[in-house]
């Protein structure tokens, strides 16, 4: 299965990459039973797109979507995008769109596109059950990997953003962390327990976003931006909001985005945050039937679940590699 996925990159002997793009590759093994061979976003092999914001990045051949994101890379990333331009010698076939913004994208460029939305992410908790996670964290804080100053999986954020400063007191309770994994099934898993061990998130990660609605933990995009906290509609296009949160939010049939506050320059009050969290989250109700229904079947058959002997070849599975 030929598949296109942000890989990230290689720091000394060991290759790192964004959680969220390398649950690409895990998901459709698992599901689909295949191998997937990693392919270019520059390609004449027909390819299939399915986690990020990647639609944009695509160029040559013809590229199956289902649940990717599509973005402008001329517009800035917190309005909704209308910029899209469609790549010469390049046919999308879509399946399944993250979210109406992103089928919106497509559209416009003359494509009929199918009222089917979502993220793959949501189907992690059928791979991976998270209810043995022990909570050790009264809230987690997960950073975009833009905002650390180093390819490294441990590293938190970059200490020029004051708003990521946590006091000595809290350092017990409050966990700053990235979404840099190290390109292995095992460690990615890792990091998805990571967030689950958190009993909140706030966070600047859509997929941190998306693991934390998939399990249910209590959760809220955390904007740069001054302003007001609170719920955002996401067809207002008059306050910033991530572009790619919309998406992530309309397609999963939510109204709004939660949204917390804080500029980077000016320290958070952290026991505020998770009373706001607290205060205003409420579980969101997103059916994956019609996303399963909708993969594309010239690939292969998704299953609803991944059966024993997938998992068993997951564990030493070198799907995040060519």
């Amino acid at each position: 299965m030929r598949l296109n996925w942000m890989r990230g990159t290689q720091v000394g002997h060991m290759g790192v990459g964004n959680m969220g793009d390398l649950f690409a590759p895990i998901l459709l093994a698992a599901f689909t039973g295949q191998p997937v061979r990693y392919t270019s976003s520059k390609s004449w092999h027909r390819r299939l797109i399915t986690i990020g914001t990647i639609g944009q990045k695509q160029r040559f051949g013809q590229v199956d979507i289902w649940g990717a994101g599509f973005g402008s890379p001329e517009q800035s990333a917190f309005h909704v995008q209308t910029g899209f331009r469609h790549p010469p010698l390049t046919r999308f076939v879509p399946h399944a769109l993250r979210g109406p913004f992103s089928a919106a994208l497509l559209r416009r460029a003359g494509y009929v596109v199918p009222q089917v939305y979502g993220d793959p992410a949501w189907l992690l908790p059928r791979l991976w059950p998270g209810e043995a996670v022990q909570k050790r964290w009264d809230l987690g804080v997960i950073v975009h990997l833009s905002e650390t100053d180093r390819m490294d999986p441990a590293a938190g954020a970059s200490a020029e953003f004051q708003r990521y400063a946590v006091p000595q007191d809290l350092r017990g309770h409050v966990r700053v962390f990235s979404t840099l994994v190290e390109q292995d099934v095992g460690q990615v898993r890792a990091r998805v327990e990571d967030i689950l061990a958190c009993r909140r998130v706030l966070t600047t990660s859509l997929h941190a976003l998306a693991v934390a609605e998939a399990y249910g933990v209590p959760c809220a995009a955390f904007d740069f931006h001054a302003g007001t906290s609170g719920r955002v509609a996401v067809d207002d296009d008059g306050v910033p909001v991530d572009h790619r949160m919309r998406d992530f939010y309309a397609g999963s049939g939510a109204r709004d985005v939660l949204v917390y506050r804080t500029e980077r320059h000016l320290p958070t009050d952290w026991q505020v945050a998770m009373a706001f969290i607290d205060r205003h989250w409420a579980p969101l109700r997103y059916d994956p039937s019609p996303l399963l229904e909708a993969f594309p079947a010239r690939l292969q058959t998704l299953s609803e679940r991944p059966d024993a002997a997938v998992m068993a070849r997951l564990a030493t599975l070198a799907a995040l590699r060519d």
